[in-house]
């Protein structure tokens, strides 16, 4: 059995006669002799063992093992073309980023838009983390670019993004000792936080610590206090703090892996860039 092979071509002519109804138009469909698909329905009647058609009148009709062999052609024939698309197309290539949760609503458009504008169908993969965590994933392989909050004198920065108190909309600051969320350590916005309040004599306390925003967002919102954050972030249903002294603003950095070719980097730093215009 090992040295019977169900051929593509001998079994595209056996569908090609059951789809046309008899020999004479399946060789028309397929731009062959009416003699080469009879050779090859005969071929196949050798490797299956057992006749495929039989003469009706001016036509054929499938015998019950043709009907048999038929279903297994179309399937075969189907997972076989399949197979030529997908292998024929390009694989996309995928850009690992890590990357800040801070602005990400407006990171993952800009940055997919940016990609699928270059040629050789680019993608982007995101991991998402604290900048801290993310800073050093290009470094220690972990993705291929990495966008992250830093201070404005970083050597990859692309941009500085304003920071700014954000509360509960009904929220009042009390007149002493201002309750204050933050981010637990480590953090580039927690040290700013605390000096713009040490700098201007604010008086505060630390209510509450979030590992992560969505964590500080909850805090924020249910209005235990004010948090530092920077203008790129959905800040729905919170409000600008302005009694409270904001720090300057901070650097927005992006490292890139050395395989990324030129075209691929520039899309990746001019997104980011972009974030820090707005």
């Amino acid at each position: 059995m090992s040295d019977r092979v169900l051929d593509i071509v001998p079994l595209r002519s056996v569908v090609a006669v059951a789809r046309c109804g008899g020999v004479h138009r399946a060789a028309q469909a397929l731009h062959l002799t009416q003699s080469t698909v009879s050779a090859h329905l005969r071929r196949l009647e050798r490797t299956s063992g057992a006749a495929i058609v039989e003469k009706t009148g001016r036509g054929v009709r499938f015998t019950d093992h043709g009907t048999r062999l038929l279903r297994h052609a179309q399937a075969i024939l189907e997972a076989h073309d399949a197979a030529i698309v997908e292998l024929a197309s390009p694989a996309p290539r995928v850009l690992t980023i890590a990357a800040t949760e801070h602005g990400a609503d407006l990171l993952i458009p800009a940055l997919s838009a940016g990609l699928r504008d270059l040629p050789g169908g680019w993608t982007a993969q995101f991991r998402f983390d604290r900048s801290s965590q993310v800073a050093g994933a290009v470094e220690h392989g972990l993705a291929d670019a990495a966008i992250f909050l830093a201070p404005t004198a970083h050597p990859d920065a692309v941009g500085a993004i304003a920071l700014h108190w954000y509360a509960a909309r009904d929220w009042t600051p009390p007149a002493e000792d201002v309750p204050v969320l933050l981010f637990d350590e480590p953090c580039v916005l927690r040290a700013p936080a605390v000096e713009a309040l040490h700098r201007h004599h604010v008086s505060h306390v630390v209510a509450a610590e979030a590992a992560n925003l969505a964590g500080l967002y909850s805090a924020t919102r249910g209005g235990l206090g004010a948090t530092l954050l920077p203008e790129i972030d959905a800040t729905d249903g919170l409000a600008v703090v302005n009694s409270l002294p904001s720090p300057p603003p901070i650097g927005f950095a992006v490292t890139i892996g050395d395989r990324v070719p030129a075209a691929v980097r520039n899309a990746v730093r001019e997104a980011a860039a972009a974030l820090t215009a707005t």
